[in-house]
Order: C-alpha cells, then structure tokens, then sequence
C-alpha cells in the first residue's frame, strides 16, 4: 500500500473551512500516481507502450471532510484484476488516526493507438503490489439512470480542465455537476461513471434529477450522448 502525507490547505477548502470534495478526489488521484512513479508502471512506461489506465467509475463514501490545517494521511493499494478492469481503493485518514473518506474505484487498461480496452500484460500486471479489499459496501460499476431530469447549466471545457491523456480530467466532471447541487448541501457519497472523455472546446450539458434520496447529474453532448453520470447520496435528500 502506498501512503503519503500532507496539511489540508485553504487553497483546498470551501466556505466552512473543510476540503472539498474534488479536492479529496485529487488527493486520490495524486496517490495514484505517486505510487506509478515511485515504481516500476509509470506513466512514461506506459506512454511508451501506448497504453493507459482510464477511469472508469468512483465511488467515496464521507464520514466527514478534513479541516483546515489538518494533518492528513492518504493510501491507496489495487486489489485485483479482471479482464481489462483493474480495481483500487483509497482511503483518507484524519489528523487523529481514523479513516474519514474511503473510495473505490475501477479503472479501463486502454491501447491509446487503437482506442480500445484490452488485458494488461502479466508483466504490467506484476509490478503492482495487490492489497486485501478495503472493507466497504461496495456500489455497483454502473448508475442507473434516473427517469426525468431538468437542464440546469452549460459549460464550455477549457484548456486548464485538460490532462496529460488529452481531455478533460475526471475530477473535473465532479466539479461541473457540483455546481448544479442546491445551495448548503452535505454530501454523504459520491458514485461517477465515466462513458466517454469531452475534450478542449466541447460543450457539456449538465441535466440533473432526483429520486429516492439522490441527486444525480448526467453530463450530455450537444447530441444527448453521456460523458459522464455523477451521482450523490447527501444529508439533505436522504
């Protein structure tokens, strides 16, 4: 497992002074690829065999967010291959010891030339080092989609919401339903599938529905297509 540490900086809070959650979700990312360079599968590796791992959904559960200047501790280990699905948890721990935010995720092993899935190598396969699955009850891979839903807001993606792969950075997905969430809503869980990537210059329509104690966000194409379907689970609405 590989863990690192670090301060929740104001650059990362919002109006209550706690992280917020597409700051928790870097974090995450962060340690991700932190691990990849401190070994052996690094993004260059992979660069060069024209591959990458693409993620392909989230799910975090919050206890509760990190405050400012909190000493935080962040981990993250993959627990197992499928096909070419590779699986990974992450947790964050607080300044006292405790998990706070625990997530799982699946990721897409994907020849970039070609533009499809394909098996991880058993060589790329073995320079990663498997830990037991986290303890957490895990939510399916796919959202079901809600019925109904109101346009909310459009967005143009920029170049900074752009990433080494060449699109928009899965965080940034978070960050746009976000903006449609009522005013003071605390979010208890978040799920994310990813159905495919909006580059520099395309334009996302977030139509957002709720049900069932959940406020979900689907981020369209000008056409309808899905990019991504964003879903929370909050205090408000459970």
């Amino acid at each position: 497992m590989y863990t690192y540490e670090m301060k929740a900086g104001y650059s990362a809070m919002d109006a209550s002074l706690c992280m917020t959650v597409p700051a928790i979700l870097d974090c995450f990312q962060d340690a991700a690829i932190f691990e990849a360079e401190n070994g052996r599968i690094t993004v260059a590796y992979l660069y060069e065999r024209h591959t990458a791992w693409l993620l392909n959904s989230w799910q975090i559960v919050i206890d509760r967010r990190p405050r400012l200047n909190e000493r935080i501790k962040i981990a993250t280990a993959p627990y197992d291959f499928k096909g070419f699905l590779g699986y990974r948890n992450f947790t964050l721990s607080g300044e006292e010891g405790s998990v706070i935010v625990r997530a799982a995720s699946i990721w897409t092993f994907v020849d970039t030339r070609k533009g499809c899935p394909v098996r991880p190598a058993q060589e790329i396969q073995e320079g990663y080092e498997l830990a037991p699955k986290l303890d957490m009850a895990y939510a399916p891979r796919k959202i079901a989609l809600l019925a109904g839903g109101e346009e909310r807001e459009r967005f143009k993606i920029r170049k900074y919401q752009i990433d080494s792969n060449r699109h928009m950075n899965n965080v940034e997905y978070v960050r746009l339903a976000m903006e449609t969430l009522p005013e003071g809503t605390v979010i208890r869980e978040l799920r994310a599938e990813y159905r495919r990537a909006a580059r520099c210059g395309d334009e996302v329509t977030a139509v957002a529905a709720e049900a069932a104690g959940k406020y979900q966000v689907v981020l369209r194409d000008a056409e309808g297509g899905v990019y991504a379907i964003v879903e929370f689970l909050t205090a408000d609405l459970a």
